[in-house]
């Protein structure tokens, strides 16, 4: 559905200056990304002003803008104080008239984005999902605008600090909420994972007395003040679903689940809990049976950049470059010294985001990393120098591109070599420099 330039200036409570009968539908707030008719938000963010694009906005078929200055645009321009504040409130009125089936939204500390693709994966073209990791206060209304013309919405639902995840809560309206775990991630703007925990269970909070939340049994949501039915999946007898996970010789995972063992084409065992946990939520949003949805999990890769086998020449690589907290590094580690290969090669850049916890973590993680039996160890960046001083390793300060070219020139034929950092870090380039490169034998 279609809305009108002087219907978006009143949803956003804007100034109007140009046409007021120009249709709109969905939004952008990236120039590239606009499509005929989308409206694109210019806000200044931490390393681009919006307002400097807009005329490739233009370019591309916005029919509006909405500005935080007067740009004297050939095309509506809606002048408001804040850009990003307007495009929550336009995803809030078009959400409100939705017919939606249902909506299923996910957070957690760690697991978020894998589980929210295997979901939108297990619903195939009936539904519309946070493209990538949209998860923040600009991703979740890109996200809500997109699904207009939807029968399900599967909403990736993250924060960084406190009192983020409320008014995002509000926004996608979940009927089946999904929290997959909760761990040391984003420390610095929490303080401590009870703190992370209460800011989660906004979103469980935020369900309808007939919705669902599906957890694993290890979190405990007594303290919380939730409505809706509550299931717990987990490998006691305890939970309400029980579940059997594990890896192959092949690091590959497998979940067992109603009596029956399903391979993944997905590595890491904990994978196989980000997959129960999505088809169990699937089912409860479609009524569809539990089986339909596990026969298809096999089929089901890894987002990009999130434990992904790369085979590039004469080594594996194994992507997990996306991101990277200490509840996520022990799991990759786990996997990756489970798994053979001729010289076994660990490259890992800085955990970010863990305030003052950030050196007792680097710290441990090298601990851990001296009684492992890992063929040579590379850490990258400057928090991670406190874990190269507790084992034997290379240790490059900062991620430059000559950085990654001296950790190429380390690479041997046969090497297993597993990637892991914070985005910032940037570590996938290593696999293209490689690509670039001849390594020796």
């Amino acid at each position: 559905m279609t809305y009108t330039t002087a219907e978006l200036a009143a949803y956003v409570k804007g100034s109007l200056i140009g046409s007021t009968s120009v249709e709109c539908k969905g939004a952008s707030i990236d120039s590239r990304m606009c499509q005929q008719g989308s409206v694109f938000f210019a806000f200044k963010g931490e390393h681009v002003d919006g307002h400097e694009y807009i005329e490739n906005a233009i370019e591309n078929g916005c029919s509006a803008v909405v500005v935080e200055k007067e740009c004297g645009s050939t095309v509506p321009e809606i002048v408001v104080p804040s850009a990003l504040k307007s495009l929550y409130q336009l995803a809030l009125f078009r959400r409100n008239s939705y017919k939606l089936k249902k909506v299923i939204a996910i957070t957690g500390s760690v697991g978020k984005t894998t589980t929210k693709d295997i979901v939108a994966a297990l619903l195939g073209e009936t539904a519309v999902s946070s493209a990538k990791s949209y998860n923040n206060d600009f991703g979740v209304p890109l996200t809500v605008l997109a699904a207009e013309e939807a029968e399900y919405l599967v909403a990736e639902v993250g924060a960084n600090g406190i009192g983020e995840i409320e008014p995002l809560a509000k926004l996608v309206q979940p009927d089946v909420a999904i929290l997959t775990s909760i761990d040391e991630a984003h420390l610095e703007g929490f303080g401590n994972c009870e703190t992370v925990l209460r800011e989660k269970a906004k979103l469980l909070e935020a369900l309808p007395k007939e919705g669902y939340a599906v957890v694993p049994e290890s979190i405990n949501l007594s303290e919380f003040q939730i409505k809706a039915k509550i299931y717990t999946i987990g490998h006691s007898d305890k939970a309400d679903i029980k579940i059997e996970t594990r890896v192959g010789s092949d690091g590959f995972a497998e979940l067992t689940m109603e009596g029956k063992t399903y391979p993944m084409s997905m590595l890491g065992e904990h994978n196989a809990m980000n997959a129960a946990l999505a088809v169990f939520a699937a089912t409860l949003a479609t009524g569809e049976s539990l089986e339909v949805y596990l026969n298809k999990i096999g089929n089901i890769s890894s987002p990009s950049g999130r434990l992904m086998r790369h085979h590039i020449g004469e080594i594996t690589f194994l992507d997990d470059s996306y991101n990277a907290n200490p509840a996520s590094m022990r799991s990759a580690l786990r996997l990756f010294q489970s798994m053979q290969g001729s010289r076994k090669v660990v490259v890992l850049g800085d955990m970010l985001e863990l305030g003052k916890y950030s050196h007792a973590e680097h710290r441990q993680l090298g601990l851990d990393l001296a009684a492992s039996e890992i063929d040579l160890i590379v850490f990258v960046g400057k928090e991670m120098k406190s874990a190269s001083e507790l084992v034997t390793s290379l240790y490059e300060p900062t991620s430059t591109n000559d950085a990654m070219r001296r950790i190429v020139s380390l690479l041997r034929k046969d090497d297993i070599v597993l990637l892991k950092g914070s985005r910032g870090i940037r570590l996938e380039r290593i696999m293209d420099f490689y690509s670039q490169t001849k390594v020796s034998t």
